[in-house]
C-alpha cells in the first residue's frame, strides 16, 4: 500500500494549529497605549534566523518494508534531527507581512526487532534518514516582539530506509518535494526568541535504481521547536 497525498483533514488540523498560534501571538502585543517604538506596534523586521530541534514522524509503509526484506513493525517512526533556516520580510499588505527565504532539514531514527524466542538475538536494525532543502513563501501576522506565520513552497528531499546489515547506495538525486505549514516566534528578548513550526514534507515517489527499491508517495510530518534571532 502507498501514502497519499495529503488530505484535507491534515491541511485543516495544519490551519487550525497556526490560528491557535496567531491568536496567542497577536493577544501577546495586546498592550494599552503603548509607548513610541514599543516593539508591540513595529512591524516584523526585515530578516530572521532559526535553529530548532527537529522531531519527525515516520509511517509504517508495507512497500518500504518489503523492498528491504523486514516487516512493518521493523521501520522506525519517531525519528530526532535539527532544522536550520533564514528569512526575509521585504513588504507589507495590511495586516500581512510577506516573506521569502528557506529552510534545511536533516534527521535520522532506526529500530531493531526485538527477538521473538528466549535466547535468539534482536534485529535486524533498521534505519531511517530523510533530509530536504525547502523554500518558502509566508503570511505573517504580528508585531515585532512576536508573529505567527503560514509557509509553504517546493523543493528537493533524500529519504533513505535500510537495514544495518544492508547498507544501500545513495540515492542519485533528490525527490521533489512540497512543504507546507506554519509556526510562530516569541521574542522574550530583543534578538532572540522560541520558534515552534508544524509542517508536511509531501515527497513524490521515486522509481527503483541501481541496488535500490522504489519508494512510494508519502508525508512526512516535521514537528520542530528551538530558537529564533532577528
Amino acid at each position: 500500500m502507498t501514502s497519499r497525498m495529503p488530505t484535507r483533514p491534515r491541511i485543516v488540523a495544519t490551519l487550525a494549529f497556526c490560528c491557535c498560534l496567531s491568536m496567542a501571538a497577536g493577544a501577546h502585543a495586546q498592550v494599552a497605549t503603548p509607548p513610541p517604538g514599543d516593539p508591540d506596534t513595529q512591524p516584523i523586521p526585515r530578516f530572521a534566523v532559526d535553529a530548532r530541534g527537529a522531531f519527525p514522524r515516520f509511517k509504517e509503509d508495507a512497500t518500504i518494508a518489503e523492498g528491504i526484506g523486514v516487516s512493518t513493525a521493523n521501520l522506525p517512526t519517531r525519528g530526532l534531527g535539527a532544522v536550520v533556516g533564514a528569512h526575509w520580510y521585504p513588504f507589507r499588505l495590511g495586516v500581512v507581512t510577506f516573506g521569502f527565504g528557506g529552510e534545511f532539514l536533516i534527521s535520522r531514527a532506526s529500530r531493531t526487532l526485538a527477538a521473538t524466542t528466549e535466547g535468539a538475538e534482536d534485529g535486524p536494525t533498521v534505519k531511517t534518514r530523510f533530509s530536504a532543502v525547502s523554500p518558502q513563501v509566508s503570511l505573517n501576522f504580528g508585531k515585532q516582539n512576536g508573529w505567527s506565520y503560514l509557509s509553504g513552497g517546493m523543493g528537493r528531499s533524500t529519504y533513505t530506509t535500510e537495514r544495518e546489515d544492508a547498507p544501500l547506495p545513495d540515492p542519485e538525486s533528490g525527490t521533489k518535494t512540497i512543504n507546507y505549514g506554519g509556526g510562530a516566534r516569541w521574542f522574550a528578548k530583543k534578538h532572540l526568541a522560541l520558534s515552534l513550526d508544524l509542517r508536511f514534507y509531501a515527497v513524490n515517489p521515486r522509481e527503483a535504481e541501481a541496488g535500490r527499491p522504489a519508494l512510494p508517495r508519502m508525508t512526512v510530518l516535521v514537528l520542530s521547536a528551538g530558537a529564533s534571532f532577528k
